[in-house]
């Protein structure tokens, strides 16, 4: 059911239909009948915008951890990773945490499509038209949309998530380009020295011998 109510959105998202950050009627409702068609759960559209507000409550969560360096991303796997230590102590001070770390994000993609403000800032590289939506392949278990809770946390967008990775990059690349050469100059430093101490006593008792051969 949550990977249908993705699916959907994610797909009206993409024909425009989610002006102001917010989806028209047409689409909520869409989700209404499809997962009473499917899974002859009742539900409207209230059920619809609560769910959507729980969604959007995780993302911020997700783009929170994604911001702090303590964390790694593998985009391949869609996994917020960290040792043992970090999760350790994240989730004693972040018992809400523990969902997103060092496990695969499902439906990653699509809930960056559906929460994204600026389509221009997923953080991914492939298309909608990429991801598998093979329903057969998901779990047909029913969510309860009466008990939804809504968290309010503190918004991390995914585009100041991504310059601050970018530019962790960078400096990271900088760093390493000054250490080897650094390296470098210190090896041909060395090499130096230990050419003119090996060479040093040859040319003193080379010149005394011309010199007194003059």
């Amino acid at each position: 059911m949550e990977h249908l109510f993705l699916k959907i959105l994610a797909e009206e998202t993409q024909k425009g239909n989610k002006p102001s950050n917010t989806f028209k009627a047409v689409s909520i409702n869409r989700v209404v009948v499809a997962i009473f068609e499917k899974f002859q759960v009742q539900c409207d559209s209230k059920h619809v915008e609560n769910h959507l507000r729980t969604v959007k409550n995780q993302w911020q969560i997700i783009c929170t951890i994604q911001a702090e360096s303590d964390f790694g991303w593998d985009d391949n796997m869609k996994i917020i990773t960290c040792d043992r230590l970090t999760y350790d102590a994240t989730v004693m001070a972040h018992k809400k945490y523990e969902p997103f770390l060092n496990k695969s994000i499902d439906y990653y993609d699509e809930m960056a499509l559906v929460v994204s403000k600026d389509m221009a800032t997923w953080s991914f590289a492939r298309t909608f038209a990429d991801i598998n939506l093979d329903d057969s392949k998901q779990d047909s278990v029913p969510v309860d949309y009466d008990n939804e809770e809504v968290e309010v946390r503190t918004n991390v967008s995914s585009s100041g998530t991504s310059k601050r990775k970018r530019k962790n990059v960078q400096e990271s690349v900088v760093h390493e380009q000054i250490k080897f050469v650094g390296e470098q100059l210190g090896k041909i430093a060395n090499a130096l020295e230990q050419f003119t101490a090996d060479k040093t006593p040859h040319v003193y008792e080379e010149v005394m011998s011309m010199e007194v051969e003059g």
